[in-house]
């Protein structure tokens, strides 16, 4: 058996532990995410190979039609937004470099200098117009809220090795098309991609190496747009390991083959895992994660149905069923319209609705309850609390971001943890690139080329937890100006020094901003000398007017006679 029939029997595997996760990705599209991919559509399931009819349509308004109530659509939107604007935030450095061993030495700040220059390089290649970072990140951040996990897919430009403004390209993978495989411990340690290539992009993307099947389509203007499943399988090496410099020794290996013909279109490998995967949060140790609205699964389609039933309801109010007194009578019930012999002698009319005991609003009250408590579990109510936050004081807006931090802090540590498999496959391949060489302008000081390098995360949920400890400073200062006028040695209990770092720390000042140990300490002793000096300069001037004010006296008492020494 070859090694593709070992892979397809992997990949089998692979597929029928995510059948369990499949119905409830088809449950958060219909109920919550219609503007997710077209494969969701599938009827039959995401493994089945039709589902096509979404792309005759646009796959939004069509799921839309089966919507009654949008509470829980626009409140994930509102919670994509906000957690983008809290965690990687555009225009805003949300992380930092630091040493990665929690024993090793306090940073210099040469190396703090150092740590802001490679991370401002890495904002720069990710933002870049040609990185593509932007775009999918973001629909990366989308699928990690709506469907529980984001996957983004950085790949070396190997095309163009000089260019440095994109060396590397970002790319976001659909949920559908991945088939994430994890270790004992939970770790990610493989994956199989499966997805459909019309033959002229496969010929294009596999340089012609292809089966000649999809050759001959690729050729053939009538066959060219056929579709062909590829499979493209990554998993650890026998053998590998990570600081190796031969592709064919690197720690994880990857082939590119056709499902169908088992023709191996590429072989190769990574250094790294070449997945960034986020989630939202995790059941156990499963290979993909849970979204926010899977616990309130019950109650968005009760608020579905009760909707459904009202517009029912109000329908049959206004316009209820007619039962009239001849089955051969039309009833015409517009404005002014008049219907002959639809009245007996009496005066009695011959038509009547034959429900009468509709209440249009009897379920306003639990449809309220029900979008309440979306409101609160998806944290919509937070989002507008935060809006309508004027005329509150400093204190109280402190404490609304740290609930907010609170909130929304353990959900927004599982999407950063992808971040540090996305650092790492950034600095690997920069690395390989001689971005950081002795003659490169990121060559590192001798003690961060000793040390493991990694990524800290400074984006502002981050930042509003460190609040705290700029708050619990601002109030100890108060208590310390009322004290220190009863008590002035209470002063001397505070370090002035680390107080000073953990406010820089707190409040995120960059690096350059700050001076050097050594530059603080020369300015110091240079105002040490110069007030030294001025106080020198005070005595002088004043025992010398001190003189000239004795003098006058010292010659009265001498001509009077007086005796200077009783």
């Amino acid at each position: 058996m070859g090694i593709v029939d070992d892979l397809k029997q992997e990949l089998q595997a692979a597929r029928s532990e995510r059948l369990w996760f499949e119905s409830n990705w088809r449950e958060y599209v219909t109920y919550t995410a219609p503007d997710m991919e077209k494969a969701f559509d599938t009827p039959a399931g995401i493994t089945q190979p039709s589902g096509m009819a979404a792309m005759r349509h646009n796959a939004a308004r069509e799921r839309s039609r089966k919507l009654y109530d949008g509470t829980a659509v626009w409140l994930l939107d509102r919670l994509v937004s906000g957690v983008g604007a809290l965690t990687m935030p555009e225009g805003f450095h949300w992380h930092g470099v630091g040493f990665g061993d929690p024993f090793a030495p306090e940073p210099s700040q040469a190396d703090d200098e150092y740590f802001e220059l490679v991370r401002d390089h890495l904002f720069r290649i990710r933002y870049s117009q040609k990185s593509g970072f932007a775009l999918h990140n973001r629909s990366r951040l989308v699928s990690t809220v709506k469907l529980g996990t984001g996957i983004l897919f950085p790949t070396e430009n190997e095309q163009s090795l000089s260019d440095t403004r994109a060396p590397i390209y970002y790319r976001y993978v659909p949920l559908y098309e991945m088939f994430l495989v994890t270790d004992a411990q939970g770790n990610d340690v493989g994956f199989f991609r499966q997805r459909k290539l019309k033959a002229w992009q496969a010929a294009k993307e596999y340089s012609d190496n292809v089966s000649q099947k999809v050759k001959d389509d690729a050729k053939d203007p009538k066959r060219k747009d056929n579709e062909h499943t590829f499979i493209h399988a990554c998993f650890m090496r026998e053998g590998g390991f990570s600081d190796s410099v031969d592709i064919s020794k690197s720690r994880f290996e990857s082939i590119h083959f056709e499902e169908e013909s088992k023709h191996i279109c590429r072989k190769g490998g990574y250094f790294e895992y070449p997945l960034v995967v986020s989630r939202w949060d995790r059941d156990g140790l499963s290979p993909y994660g849970s979204p926010p609205q899977a616990k309130l699964m019950g109650d968005i389609k009760s608020l579905q149905a009760l909707v459904r039933d009202g517009l029912v309801a109000s329908s049959q109010a206004v316009r209820p069923a007619i039962a009239t007194h001849k089955s051969e009578r039309q009833l015409d019930l517009n404005p002014g319209r008049v219907n002959p012999g639809l009245i007996d002698d009496q005066g009695r009319p011959l038509f009547r609705p034959m429900i009468d005991t509709v209440n249009p609003g009897a379920a306003d009250n639990e449809i309220e309850k029900l979008r309440e408590s979306l409101r609160v579990a998806l944290y919509g109510d937070l989002w507008q609390t935060l809006l309508e936050g004027n005329g509150r004081t400093a204190t109280e807006a402190n404490i609304r971001r740290k609930e907010m931090a609170d909130m929304i802090g353990p959900f927004s540590t599982n999407i950063l943890a992808g971040n540090e498999n996305l650092f790492e496959r950034e600095i690997g391949i920069l690395g390989r690139r001689g971005a950081f060489g002795p003659e490169s302008p990121l060559a590192p000081p001798d003690v961060v080329a000793q040390n493991d390098v990694t990524l800290t995360s400074t984006a502002p949920i981050d930042q509003m937890r460190d609040a705290g400890h700029f708050e619990a400073i601002m109030g100890y200062q108060e208590y310390l100006g009322v004290k220190s006028q009863f008590d002035p040695s209470v002063l001397d209990l505070v370090d002035a020094d680390e107080e000073n770092e953990l406010a820089l720390k707190s409040l995120g000042l960059p690096a350059k901003l700050r001076r050097s140990d050594e530059d603080v300490e020369k300015i110091r002793r240079d105002r040490a000398e110069k007030e030294q000096q001025a106080e020198q300069l005070a005595t002088a001037e004043s025992m010398a007017r001190s003189a000239k004010d004795a003098a006058p006296a010292l010659t009265a008492l001498q001509e009077g006679g007086g005796n200077v020494l009783a």
